[in-house]
């Protein structure tokens, strides 16, 4: 009876083996897909689709195939990245006014980086000089006011908040406007996080885990500037001292209206 055993278990083994082989193979099937990111560690990526479906995704992606869109506070822009702007200046180089409008990008094959005069962007020439075809480009008068384009990689940002750009050889400072407008449109999966939302394509053999290997684009929520290290440590300290008091933080008027059940007055 104990040599049967082994039998019997070998015979169910081949069995069970013969049924796994006899399933067919998981189809192929390519899927689009709309929707917000919930996590990402790594490449792996958790979505939930916008029927409530949940995805575990992983990045595989080029990075000219993804698109990460949208809007970030003034003070965000941070040295190395890559800046474009339009901008006055006068034939020394000097800016003229506030940019009102920045775009913060990633260069791709044929991005032209340097400094363009607005009237001639179909070539780039010298930076406040333009290029005659003579061995010497054609100086600016020091008086005159002339419009530029300017591409480059922020070199760094001075304690009064103005831009060291580096565009091609030509180094240029300016200064953004109170309100000005940045747009950021680059390709950087280290900027994607959870709340994001994400229009993605690729394929998938059991619904719900995926390959995004087409088109990856993040509509991101609104980048803000970092805190001042001098005022958080500041914060830190109000908070603290509050605590060790017994008060409670401080909340917002509208969440303090809230618990007292009034209506708080309109702006």
């Amino acid at each position: 009876m104990l040599r049967i055993a082994p039998f019997l278990t070998a015979v169910m083994l081949l069995c069970t083996s013969s049924v796994v082989l006899a399933q067919p193979k998981p189809e192929r099937q390519n899927f689009t897909l709309k929707g917000q990111i919930v996590g990402m560690q790594g490449a792996i990526m958790q979505v939930k689709a916008d029927d409530g479906t949940p995805w575990l995704l992983k990045v595989e992606v080029k990075p000219e195939d993804m698109q990460l869109s949208g809007t970030a506070e003034k003070g965000w822009i941070a040295p190395g990245m890559f800046v474009s702007f339009t901008g006055k200046f006068d034939g020394r180089g000097n800016s003229q006014e506030p940019v009102s409008e920045v775009t913060v990008f990633t260069p791709r094959e044929g991005t032209p980086l340097g400094v363009t005069e607005e009237e001639s962007l179909g070539g780039i020439g010298s930076l406040f000089g333009g290029d005659d075809g003579s061995s010497k480009p054609k100086r600016k008068a020091a008086d005159e006011i002339t419009t530029y384009l300017v591409n480059g990689r922020v070199a760094g940002v001075a304690r009064d908040g103005k831009l060291n750009v580096v565009a091609g050889g030509t180094r240029v400072s300016v200064e953004l406007a109170d309100d000005a407008a940045v747009k950021v449109e680059v390709s950087d999966p280290r900027l994607i996080r959870p709340g994001d939302k994400l229009e993605a394509g690729g394929w998938f053999y059991q619904k719900g885990q995926g390959i995004i290997s087409g088109k990856l684009l993040i509509e991101a929520q609104p980048f803000t500037a970092p805190e001042d290290p001098k005022k958080a440590r500041i914060r830190a300290r109000e908070e603290a001292e509050r605590a060790r008091n017994g008060e409670m933080p401080k909340a917002e008027p509208a969440a303090a209206a809230a618990e007292e059940g009034v209506k708080p007055a309109a702006e």
